[in-house]
């Protein structure tokens, strides 16, 4: 029977930075070698809770985060663009836009339409829409269209484009008017566009699905910046190491990592440049789950370390 995650804790800096002194002292630790372990593990939990995650959160350099991050692309490219030579699925745009342009009487966008109409892109339309958009003269068509649809109330507002010259441009500029992400469950309002064939669409989403994790890179850049703390023995510990070949490809050099050590001091400040892009990472508390994360496990290892302590200490009292 599976256990249910407790839940984290938000927390702020301060709290962690407390978190983090309190250690370096119960456990008599060098504050330089405790910063340096919990500034990678930190960065390690940040690629955790960003997106992509799967369902139910967190799991984020799982095998299930990147498999959902490609989902997520696919269904919003495809939120946009709809396949030509699919009429199944392409005839409604077909159908608004013939609608925009016989109530708009504009009989340029009109005639391109009817220069383009084939038997595929009819195929989901009326026997009468059908017959109406095959006739040869766009003039004749036009006028039959608009005495047909002049009682229609079908799609009244909609404004629709035509064929997408380029899906990169049309695609980052949807992203970016809702801030690089739609919000879970939310409908795209914008407009829709033809993309010239399935495999045309198809491998353009390939292409984009190789970025997949191109946010949390940045985080594994900085990781990667941290130096490893040292034990007393001399031994280098790799602290935050995960396993996430699909993060590691799209690595770029925007993790950002600043050390400066005083007497009794060290201040570290590590980032990523392309984390908050639209402000997606404070929407979504990431920093502040991260430093939930850090001073939970902080204080749980202070326990577990003072435990052995403990149990050490009463099996020596037993001799």
């Amino acid at each position: 029977m599976a256990t249910k995650r407790a839940a984290i804790k938000p927390a702020s800096r301060a709290e962690f930075t407390a978190a983090l002194k309190e250690f370096a002292t119960e456990m008599k630790a060098d504050l330089e070698m405790v910063g340096r372990e919990q500034a990678r593990l930190m960065l390690r939990d940040a690629m955790t809770f960003s997106a992509p995650m799967p369902k139910g959160g967190g799991r984020g350099l799982s095998s299930a985060a990147h498999k959902a991050g490609m989902n997520s692309l696919n269904n919003d490219v495809r939120r946009i663009f709809i396949p030509q030579d699919s009429p199944a699925k392409g005839k409604s745009v077909f159908l608004r836009q013939v609608i925009n342009a016989v109530k708009g009487d504009d009989r340029q966008t009109f005639l391109a339409i009817s220069q383009t109409v084939d038997d595929a892109k009819v195929q989901g339309l009326s026997p009468i829409m059908r017959k109406i958009m095959l006739d040869t003269d766009w003039e004749r068509s036009m006028k039959k269209a608009k005495n047909y649809l002049s009682k229609s109330n079908i799609f009244p507002s909609s404004k629709v484009a035509g064929m997408a010259s380029d899906l990169r441009s049309v695609h980052d500029q949807a992203k970016g008017a809702v801030g690089g992400r739609w919000p879970k469950g939310s409908k795209y309002r914008g407009q829709q566009y033809f993309a010239s064939s399935e495999a045309a669409l198809a491998a353009y989403i390939t292409a984009r699905q190789m970025r997949v994790g191109y946010v949390k890179a940045g985080y594994a850049d900085a990781l990667a910046k941290v130096p490893m703390p040292v034990n007393k023995a001399g031994v280098a510990r790799n602290y935050g190491a995960y396993d996430a070949p699909w993060v590691d490809m799209n690595k770029s050099g925007f993790g950002t990592v600043t050390i400066t050590k005083g007497n009794q001091t060290i201040d570290m400040v590590i980032g990523n440049d392309i984390g908050n892009v639209n402000g997606v990472a404070d929407e979504a508390g990431v920093k502040n789950i991260v430093y939930g994360n850090r001073v939970q496990n902080i204080k749980a290892a202070i326990q577990a370390r003072l435990q052995k302590a403990i149990d050490r200490a009463n099996k020596r009292g037993k001799k």
